[in-house]
């Protein structure tokens, strides 16, 4: 797995690339917490390059949503493969995702 970031004026953006499962939920988490400093932005997902998403891998995205709402912030997806986006659906968590074609439209959902 690989975690980048970048901040814009809506969001921070923050591209994962690789697999999020159980072996990686942890760096993931505690590479979220070094990066986004008190939660005190708004967060896209960039996941064009997700390649493989386990329960594990889902309760850290919940996670992240959790403490964004909890400071009164949103977590957007970008780019979902479609693989993912099914687990999303089997999962219903396409109820709780919110999905976009791009960074851009994403961002102007936030306002």
């Amino acid at each position: 797995m690989k975690l980048t970031y970048e901040k814009h004026l809506a969001a921070t953006v923050l591209t994962l690339t690789g697999e999020l499962t159980a072996e990686e939920a942890d760096r993931f988490q505690r590479d979220v917490r070094e990066n986004i400093v008190q939660f005190d932005s708004n967060v896209i997902i960039e996941s064009e390059g997700l390649t493989l998403i386990d329960s594990v891998g889902l309760e850290s995205l919940l996670w992240l949503s959790d403490e964004l709402n909890r400071n009164g912030f949103k977590l957007q997806f970008v780019s979902v493969p479609e693989s993912v986006q099914r687990v999303f659906e089997l999962t219903r968590l396409e109820r709780v995702f919110s999905t976009h074609e791009t960074v851009e439209a994403a961002a102007r959902s936030l306002t």
